[in-house]
């Protein structure tokens, strides 16, 4: 099982968080051990490819609503001379539904209550899933 899988994650075509989930299930169930989900993990996030990550097509529509209905709101504001409040300097963490509003190196969030910088252009994972994409902000 170990190989086929290695061999899957050289090739680079998959889910990083479904891969991830799938090696950790193996390893649970006694297929692979320790050593062998801490190579396949790290293979797994260093040839991770970011188009293969995007959310499914009917969260990348409600998140593109969400967005609209921002910019429309945003927009009338303008219109009616009422101005737009200055963006938080720390959003909290969106999932991105593609290269259009995937993370860019110095973009600041926060998750799961910590705040994080994007060490990487195109960064379409959490801070969860792929640490080497992001710095812990202590503070």
């Amino acid at each position: 099982m170990y190989s086929i899988i290695k061999e899957v994650l050289i090739k680079g075509n998959y889910e990083l968080v479904d891969v991830l989930n799938k090696i950790n299930k193996l390893w649970i169930e006694g297929s692979l051990t320790e050593e062998e989900r801490d190579e396949l993990v790290n293979l797994a996030r260093n040839n991770a490819n970011p188009e293969n990550s995007y959310a499914k097509n009917t969260q990348q529509i409600a998140n593109l609503w969400e967005y609209y209905q921002q910019l429309d709101s945003r927009l009338t504001k303008l219109e009616n001379g009422q101005g737009v409040e200055p963006e938080e300097e720390w959003p909290e963490f969106v999932q991105p539904t593609g290269a259009h509003n995937a993370y860019k190196s110095g973009d600041k969030v926060i998750f799961n209550n910590k705040k994080y910088i994007c060490q990487i252009g195109g960064c379409v994972w959490d801070p969860i899933t792929y640490p080497q994409g992001w710095k812990l902000v202590e503070e």
